[in-house]
């Protein structure tokens, strides 16, 4: 999450960010001027020294890297390695000469091949050999981020972002309490309200989480709707509900029916709306499937709406959806995890008109924004409902601030 922010078109004044502006002190300047090149630098100032030199790795093991006994000049080292074997993948991910991908079949990089091996071994690998390992995992990977790929939703290699998943990995902090991770929080809480603010909720008002994947993110959605209308079931399960349907589009992502068939509605319960021809649902298809649902004795409780279609990258009418919706007081959810970082796009943002009436929205900034893998926002309308839907109480855990799940 270290870079939502990507469209210049729309990002947020540097006052919103509080404690996230850039240090612009004389003090500051005169630090990062002194540290202009920290790999190749000795500074009297710090406690280690960052000059690469050359360390026979073949007989270091993991047991000689920090927090072991004299193992700082050896875990600088590899790191240093490490970085640079990084940095030369970054350079060639962005040449255009390059290979997307250096294809070889299963079976041999299963067999092995030039010191590439996927075996597990039961001895421990030298550092030596972990680095080839390194190599050799992003020599025979797909360069998603290479200019010539245009498989899946993937939206190239972004550098700040890059960064900031080398600061969480280093920081590897989880993400239970203030007490334990105070900064992220924070940060976390900030984000998530500029991007309630970005759809359009006065104030940013509501809730949010980040969540693995834009499938769970849309089924949170799920449970938070199911649970607003019918909380009893969260104690006493789905016996407590009447038989409840699910619409969406015939093009949208599977993880509605699929969220569906996991949280125990049913996939055939998950109502496939008719598209036009540009793929978006037909207002008038869902109107009467609601009534026709209502007249079979079922019981409408959901509407999806796709910003962003997989195939098509259809947006659905969102506007004429929500007035069905409020029509019959059923709950709106937006599938923006493809086409919501153009609500960040001044010239694309019409495609999500009417986003502000949904109930909630899933929004992946990892597909459109440059956010590296994964990292996906699951945005709620009403405060305190997605609190009262997941929350446990847990005495490890009780102490985190505002929490949600």
């Amino acid at each position: 999450m270290m870079e939502v922010f990507g469209d210049n078109s729309c990002s947020p004044p540097c006052n919103t960010l509080g404690f996230l502006q850039k240090n612009n002190s004389l003090e500051e300047k005169g630090r990062l001027a002194g540290h202009k090149n920290l790999l190749s630098c000795d500074n009297s100032d710090r406690d280690a020294s960052f000059r690469r030199t050359e360390t026979d790795f073949s007989n270091l093991f993991a047991r000689d890297l920090l927090p072991a006994k004299n193992g700082e000049e050896p875990t600088i080292q590899f790191l240093l390695e490490v970085v640079e074997i990084l940095t030369n993948y970054v350079k060639k991910t962005f040449d255009r000469s390059t290979k997307v991908l250096d294809f070889h079949h299963p079976h041999q990089l299963l067999e092995g091949m030039e010191g590439f091996n996927l075996e597990l071994s039961d001895q421990p690998e030298s550092l030596e050999q972990i680095l080839v390992d390194c190599r050799d995992t992003l020599k025979y990977g797909v360069r998603t981020g290479h200019p010539r790929f245009f498989n899946q939703l993937s939206s190239g290699l972004d550098i700040i972002g890059l960064a900031g998943e080398w600061l969480t990995s280093t920081a590897n902090t989880n993400m239970f309490t203030y007490e334990i991770a105070p900064v992220f929080v924070l940060m976390e809480q900030l984000t998530l309200k500029k991007m309630r603010e970005m759809i359009g909720w006065p104030d940013g008002e509501g809730d949010g989480l980040f969540s693995p994947g834009g499938a769970i993110s849309n089924m949170y959605s799920v449970m938070i709707a199911r649970y607003k209308y019918f909380p009893e079931v969260k104690t006493k399960g789905m016996s407590a509900a009447p038989r409840l349907v699910l619409f969406t589009s015939e093009h949208s992502h599977y993880s509605i029916k699929k969220a569906g068939a996991a949280l125990g509605f049913g996939s055939e319960n998950v109502i496939l709306l008719n598209t036009d021809e540009r793929g978006r649902v037909i207002p008038a298809d869902l109107e009467a499937k609601i009534l026709d649902a209502k007249q079979k004795g079922y019981v409408p409780l959901f509407v999806n709406a796709t910003a962003g279609s997989t195939v098509y990258g259809a947006f659905d009418p969102i506007n004429e959806i929500a007035d069905i919706c409020e029509k019959y007081n059923l709950w709106l959810h937006v599938d923006g995890a493809w086409g919501g970082g153009l609500l960040m796009s001044r010239k694309h943002r019409h495609k999500l008109s009417g986003v502000e009436r949904a109930n909630s929205v899933t929004w992946n900034p990892h597909k459109m924004m440059g956010v590296p893998l994964q990292c996906s926002a699951i945005l709620v309308r009403e405060k305190g409902i997605m609190a009262g839907c997941n929350s446990m109480c847990a005495d490890i855990s009780s102490n985190r601030t505002n929490s949600t799940m």
